[in-house]
Order: C-alpha cells, then sequence, then structure tokens
C-alpha cells in the first residue's frame, strides 16, 4: 500500500472511531438497563495485558510457611504492582510502610512465580520471582522480590518490607 493510501485509511479509521465515542446524550431507558458491550477484543485486550504481567500460579502455591492470609495480602501487592494502583499498594502494605516502596511501581515486571518461603526470626520472607521488561543491557532480565511479613499487634500478618 502507497504511503497516500495509508494516510487516507488511517484518517478514515480515525473519523471512525471519534464518531463512535461522540456524545450519545441521555435516553428515556431506565437506569437499570445495561449499557451495550463492547466489542471482546477491545473490552478484553488491557485485561489481558494485565494478566500477562502475573503468571503465578496461585492455586498451586503450597508452601507449609506461607499462610491464606499472607497470600491474600501478596496478591493485593502483586495485583498493584501489575496495574500500577498506588492506592491498592499502600493498602496491602504494613501502615508503617508508607510510601517507601512506590518506585517499584516503575519497575515494568512479569511475576511468574513463587519460591520456597523461609522463616527469620518471627518473619516470614515470601520470594517472588519474575522478569524484568524493562532490558538494559548488562542487567539480568531475572527479578527476585522478597516480602517480609511480620504479625501486627493483633496478630495479622501485614507485609513490613520488600527487598
Amino acid at each position: 500500500m502507497n504511503k497516500t493510501a495509508k494516510i487516507i485509511s488511517i484518517f478514515i479509521l480515525s473519523v471512525s472511531v471519534v464518531a463512535g465515542c461522540g456524545n450519545q446524550g441521555t435516553t428515556d431507558s431506565p437506569p437499570t438497563r445495561k449499557a451495550p458491550a463492547a466489542p471482546e477484543s477491545v473490552a478484553a485486550s488491557p485485561t489481558i495485558i494485565l494478566q500477562s504481567l502475573d503468571e503465578i500460579k496461585w492455586d498451586e502455591v503450597q508452601d507449609p510457611l506461607i499462610e491464606e492470609g499472607m497470600l491474600t495480602k501478596l496478591k493485593a501487592t502483586i495485583a498493584a504492582f501489575v496495574t500500577k494502583d498506588a492506592d491498592q499498594f499502600h493498602a496491602a502494605l504494613s501502615p508503617a510502610v508508607k510510601t517507601g516502596y512506590d518506585y517499584l511501581l516503575d519497575q515494568p515486571v512479569k511475576f511468574t512465580g513463587i519460591a520456597k518461603a523461609a522463616k527469620e526470626n518471627d518473619r516470614i520472607l515470601i520470594p517472588v520471582v519474575g522478569e524484568r521488561l524493562n532490558k538494559e543491557k548488562g542487567v539480568s532480565p531475572d527479578i527476585r522480590y522478597t516480602f517480609y511479613f511480620d504479625k501486627d499487634k493483633d496478630g495479622a500478618w501485614q507485609i513490613v518490607s520488600i527487598d
């Protein structure tokens, strides 16, 4: 296809998209009526991309040191990494941590698994492995974050550090 034909095709496609996104106005339909669903390929693509960054098989995690409460916090933290949701990230971490690890949200990672947990004093260390997506020269693509869990005064597991 020559350059002029490509430009015309892109222009027509752009006009179609803009026209489809125009002001639809209000309707007299009851508020409980659902809007038509977006085409599956459009609606699913962001979710598929985000899910592909979390390839951990959560239902297969079988480690005697990892309790359900820890796994719930870890899932929420990984989901926050994937979606880059700072509020969700803060909610999953111990309140004492605050924003100390926000810089991690800027590092694109595909999470692939959980390594064997270890006990260190009263803490449980859970390593999460993955692949660094920004390929820097001289830097290994493999990445490993260790999440340090400690119980709070109420006996609930909290993520108190990430290494």
